[in-house]
This record gives C-alpha cells, structure tokens and sequence, in this order.
C-alpha cells in the first residue's frame, strides 16, 4: 500500500500539465465543505460556510508538505482524477506503481464502507467505522492488503523518485 506515498503521482500529474500550459498553478480557488475528505486535513480549519480561497499552488505545496488529504484529493480532481495519474504512469513508463481512486473513496472501501460527504464533518466517518461489524472491516482491511488498488513495489517508487532527482519527470 502506498497511503500517502501517491501523493508522489498526484503532484507530477498537475506539474506536468502546467509544462504543458494547461494548469496555472497561480489560478485561485475556494475549497468548500464539500471537499474536504478524510483524516489528516489542515486546511479543514480554515473553510467556513464561504469556503477557502486560495491557489492551486498553495493546495499543491500543503498536500506535498503537510500530506494535507482535502488539498491532495482537490489538486487530483484539477489534474484530471485518477485516470489522469493512472495515465501519466503508464506514459512515463513507471511500473509497479497503481493508483486508487483518492482518498475518500479509498479509505472508505478500507472501513467497509460506501463514501457518503457527511463522514468528512467532524467524527462522522469514525462513527460510520465504528459501526461496521469487526469481522466485515477485518475482512476489508485484509482485501486492501492482499490487493492494494494503490499498492506499488519497493522498485517502482524509488524508481520514480530517482527520474524525479535526475529531473526525468
């Protein structure tokens, strides 16, 4: 399992589109309730029923800094989803590495769960998990460790890692 690693995909996937001039990195955004996602998520403080404004660039630095998870999950949904990552792995030739379908979704699926936005206000998703029979979660848990849908091999991340400092990516 990768967990936060893929943030690793998720941020060449926008950088690449800005090398491309498709994505402005200085472009202004508002994060809204409605995005915010799943457990370790600073920005989650600073959204009010107006929202956070903010840039690209910004989310960028804080899901690649703080392993902010609403900044990361924003960044994947601009760069173009999971497909769009899943996309630019296969382009680049970075095998060994998978990616999920972002942290809300993922996470869920590891509880035993189907996403609904209300787990991401407050302790809601801790009180949907505590709700799942022990023996389905457990179950859960093993399925994603067995197969992780964002699993990758020692090799393909450090593959990647490597082009990145060779600044191949």
């Amino acid at each position: 399992p990768q967990q936060s690693r893929r943030r690793f995909g998720v941020a060449i996937t926008p950088f690449q589109a800005v090398d491309a001039g498709q994505l402005d990195l200085d472009q202004r955004v508002t994060v809204r309730r409605e995005d915010l996602t799943l457990f370790h998520q600073p920005i989650a403080a600073q959204v009010d029923s107006d929202g956070y404004s903010t840039t690209l660039g910004d989310l960028l630095f804080r899901a690649i800094t703080q392993s902010d998870n609403t900044a990361n999950d924003f960044m994947l949904r601009r760069a173009g989803g999971p497909d769009a990552v899943r996309a630019m792995l296969t382009r680049l030739g970075l095998e060994g590495v998978r990616f999920g379908p972002g942290e809300r979704l993922m996470q869920s699926r590891i509880a035993g769960l189907q996403w609904q936005p209300s787990y991401s206000v407050g302790r809601a998703f801790y009180q949907a998990r505590s709700s799942v029979p022990p023996e389905r979660r457990r179950a859960a848990f093993q399925e994603y460790v067995a197969d992780p849908i964002d699993g990758a091999t020692p090799e393909g991340l450090v593959n990647g890692l490597s082009r990145l400092h060779r600044g191949v990516l």
